[in-house]
């Protein structure tokens, strides 16, 4: 992996925190902040899946209930499953 160089700025005391961080823990600012940006956006990324996935899951329930409402019902004592069933049988 080829390694590009960068300048940031960061507030004093936030770097300092750094500093300190990486000398207790024997690791680079370099490590330290590759680390700390992956995490962030894989944890940024799942957010949005799980927001999606939240969404996708209201979309359907209210479909489910729209289709519920138009539906008129099963005849008899019959469950849907008796009845997806019987229409499978059929074909």
């Amino acid at each position: 992996m080829t390694s590009k160089k960068i300048n940031i700025t960061i507030p004093e005391k936030n770097l300092k925190e750094i500093k300190d961080f990486c000398i207790s823990e024997k690791i680079s600012k370099s490590w330290l902040i590759r680390e700390a940006t992956s995490q962030y956006i894989a944890g940024i990324s799942k957010k949005k899946e799980l927001e999606k996935k939240k969404k996708d899951m209201e979309w359907a329930a209210k479909t489910m209930e729209r289709l519920r409402e138009k539906s008129d019902g099963f005849t008899g004592e019959k469950t849907g499953t008796e009845v997806i069933r019987e229409f499978r049988e059929k074909r």
